[in-house]
């Protein structure tokens, strides 16, 4: 069955996706950049670039205290998913998102 425009494609995922807006910095070979982190689990993030990385690189995400390591999983234009070398508590970040969109 074909989904409506006003359905959400199934996700397979077996794991909790918060959305967030925050603004973070991502280390790779090539330096450093800052990225907007979109969305986030306990085992990995979707972001966005103004030059994102290319898939299999590996980043590590910087926001405030909290630095994960981590894979590019994958790339489409400007946006691109990263799986974490290691699962983190990501309460930290969702609640950094929730005070920064509240004032």
């Amino acid at each position: 069955m074909a989904a409506s425009a006003f359905e959400l494609p199934y996700d397979k995922r077996d794991n909790k996706r918060s959305r967030l807006l925050l603004t973070a910095q991502m280390e790779s070979d090539q330096g450093t950049v800052e990225v907007h982190l979109l969305n986030i689990s306990h085992s990995g993030a979707k972001l966005d670039a103004e030059a994102p990385p290319a898939r299999g690189e590996r980043i590590t995400l910087v926001h405030g205290d909290l630095r994960v390591s981590g894979t590019v999983a994958w790339v489409e234009d400007h946006r691109f998913g990263m799986a974490f070398d290691a699962a983190i508590d990501q309460r930290y970040l969702i609640t950094r998102g929730q005070q920064h969109l509240s004032g």
